[in-house]
């Protein structure tokens, strides 16, 4: 992608809706993954979704003998609505679809990183396809 004066520019995964941004880092002993995904979901309590993904990433690390420091993720729900009037009356009108930012970190112990990495991405990417 260029900029406005024809420079190019890195596009961020992580800002797209539906991409999936993974990072990881090793401090010490501690593996370090960061990642994050927007989702568009309907009714279903995205929180519940999130809560059984990243129980079933602690369960495949503490299978392969790692230990799990912590896994956590925020999430920022957002809705859209739409109030217009042509007169007197104004009409709402609130869209099914709502928006999930969902921020992940893990920290996990004696696992190959890259194992540890590919189990989160692998939880992001359950996430994102129940969502739909």
């Amino acid at each position: 992608m260029a900029d406005n004066n024809g420079n190019k520019r890195a596009v961020k995964a992580k800002k797209i809706p539906g991409a999936i941004y993974v990072e990881r880092q090793i401090h010490d002993d501690a593996i370090v993954i960061s990642g994050s995904l927007t989702v568009r979901f309907e009714a279903q309590d995205i929180r519940k979704l999130i809560s059984e993904e990243l129980e079933a990433a602690a369960r495949e690390i503490n299978g392969r003998d790692g230990v799990v420091g912590h896994i956590k993720a925020s999430v920022a729900i957002t809705s859209t609505s739409m109030i217009s009037t042509t007169g007197e009356n104004a009409m709402i009108k609130d869209s099914p679809m709502r928006r999930a930012k969902i921020t992940l970190a893990a920290i996990v112990f004696l696992i190959d990183p890259a194992d540890a990495e590919s189990i989160v991405k692998t939880a992001l990417t359950k996430i994102r396809t129940r969502s739909v």
